[in-house]
């Protein structure tokens, strides 16, 4: 009773045993079961193949020998002379030769004529195999048992010209003899075996262990809720997302993407290449760049999207990328409130650093005494600003222009740069349905690269000089720099992203916004070189 309980509960813990398994775990185990099945089944049929072959091959042997004695002349007369003598010495060198076992010459009755044993001569041949030769004249091979044990025998019948049938010559090898010959094999092929049946269990767990890596030891149902995790994570977000290979096809999107491209189905967009869907942008999707892009605004049929590209890394290596973006159009109201945030932020930053310095050699100057310069330092500094702020707001009623250009200003005295409004400049007509965001942006960057290169200078004062005017078709805007001015070669790449003559992390990208923005107004930008050395760039924006 305890053994057919036990028996009862071996296959049970072994089940639970198996559920409690990891993937790979009952993957390695089931290929190396089916490894250990093949090589078992491939050695058995290898052997039984090998006994065959070689059997048959010492059948033919024999049948070919027995034929060739069946015709000579020395024992067909010497079994009609009923002598066996001569051919028990003619055969005898024979089989020795070719390593038989037995050749018995029989005569039309079965009596052995010769034989290895003598002593059997003249006695009935042994094994019931003879009746074919001798009754049909057939030759053949068989196997049976005889006086020295089982063979393998060829059997021919000895034939007169007249077709009497006076006798048969029988050549055989013993199986044993025959065994041992295949054992030297089956030896081989177990050594054979077995070393491929042990690197097949190691090549199989090799592979459990690397499927196990691929996946990150997760389990199926693991895998499973990762799957469900990562596809409702992505239909929360409200940027658009989607997953690019490394050949530049779509692999996964999430909807807010599909929305926001609004003129293409999920099943369009997914299998896909990026390169027909933003054939201007190729450079950003480049599966060998492991550069991080972001807030890249791009132009679509569905109008512009702000667009960050992040390289997809699996271990150490780039899968493909991951891009995610949002409508520009959802950002402009707020972009520019924080332009101007941004810009009042700066000024303030700037005039309490300026306005500490002045109040400080103020309070000196109260100190010991000097009251009247005290006085006038205060009635230039006054009075300069406020000159400054009265003539923008004269030549540049736009506020957001020119809390830009009032904020440059400030950056100016801060990084001891000159400033130089052309006083004969004015901007008082820009049409309305032109976007403040997009001159913004192209003065800002222009003018902060004018800083950079008078400031790089260091041969004579740094000097950025402003003009512009909205008189005629166009507003013109001229930013002149003191600096050493551009090759050749940087104004051909000047618009390409990522391209900089600056050393520091984060440039590159300021004249690719610079050129997008043009594009999107049809503007045009001039770049020559000034005659004190430095670069002039003129925009062009039609009103």
């Amino acid at each position: 009773m305890l053994l057919c309980a036990y028996l009862k509960e071996t296959p049970m813990k072994t089940a639970n045993k198996l559920k409690k398994m990891g993937l790979h775990n009952k993957l390695a185990l089931v290929s190396v079961l089916l490894v250990m099945l093949q090589i078992i089944f491939l050695g058995m049929f290898s052997v039984s193949y090998l006994e065959q072959e070689f059997e048959q091959q010492l059948g033919e042997k024999a049948l070919a020998v027995a034929q060739t004695l069946a015709k000579n002349p020395i024992i067909q007369q010497a079994l009609l002379d009923k002598k066996s003598q001569p051919i028990q010495s003619y055969v005898e060198p024979i089989r020795q030769a070719i390593a038989a076992s037995f050749i018995v010459v029989g005569d039309s009755q079965g009596i052995r004529y010769s034989h290895p044993d003598p002593n059997k001569i003249n006695h009935a041949m042994i094994g019931g195999d003879n009746i074919r030769a001798l009754r049909f004249g057939q030759s053949y091979i068989s196997k049976a048992e005889g006086s020295l044990g089982v063979s393998i025998r060829g059997k021919t019948p000895i034939v007169l010209d007249d077709g009497t049938i006076i006798g048969l010559v029988s050549v055989g090898y013993l199986e044993h003899g025959m065994m041992l010959s295949i054992s030297n094999y089956r030896d081989t092929f177990l050594w054979v075996f077995g070393i491929t049946l042990i690197a097949g269990c190691c090549l199989v767990l090799y592979i459990a262990k690397r499927y196990r890596d691929e996946i990150f030891g997760l389990e199926p149902e693991e895998i499973s809720r990762v799957y469900s995790e990562r596809k409702a994570v992505l239909e929360s977000i409200l940027e658009g997302v989607v997953v690019i290979n490394e050949q530049g096809i779509i692999t996964s999107c999430n909807p807010i993407a599909i929305e926001i491209l609004a003129n293409i189905t999920e099943q369009n967009l997914i299998g896909s290449a990026v390169h027909d869907l933003l054939p201007d942008y190729q450079f950003i999707f480049a599966s060998n760049s492991s550069r991080i892009w972001r807030d890249v605004e791009v132009d679509i049929e569905a109008g512009t999207i702000i667009l960050t590209k992040t390289p997809l890394m699996i271990g150490d290596k780039q899968h493909g990328v991951v891009v995610s973006f949002r409508r520009k159009d959802d950002l402009v109201d707020l972009s520019e409130k924080l332009s101007q945030v941004k810009q009042f932020s700066t000024m303030l930053r700037v005039q309490t650093h300026e306005y500490s310095n002045k109040l400080n050699t103020i309070g000196g100057l109260i100190q010991i005494g000097s009251y009247e310069d005290a006085l006038d330092l205060i009635m230039v500094e006054n009075s300069g600003y406020q000159e400054i702020i009265a003539f923008l707001m004269r030549i540049v009623p736009d506020p957001i222009i020119a809390g830009l250009i009032l904020g440059k200003y400030d950056v100016a005295k801060e990084r001891k740069i000159e400033l130089i409004i052309d006083h004969e400049s004015s901007l008082l007509q820009v049409p309305s349905k032109l976007p403040r965001s997009k001159l913004v942006t192209i003065l800002g960057n222009i003018l902060e690269n004018a800083f950079d290169a008078a400031s790089s200078n260091k041969a004579q004062p740094a000097q950025v000089t402003l003009s512009f005017t909205d008189m005629g078709e166009d507003i013109i805007f001229e930013i002149e720099d003191s600096g050493v001015g551009m090759s050749d070669a940087a104004i051909k790449d000047i618009f390409t992203f990522g391209q900089t003559t600056k050393h520091a992390m984060g440039h590159g990208i300021g004249m690719f916004l610079v050129k997008n923005c043009l594009d999107q107004v049809d503007g045009t930008l001039a770049i020559t070189r000034a005659k004190t050395g430095g670069t002039i760039m003129t925009v062009y924006i039609p009103k």
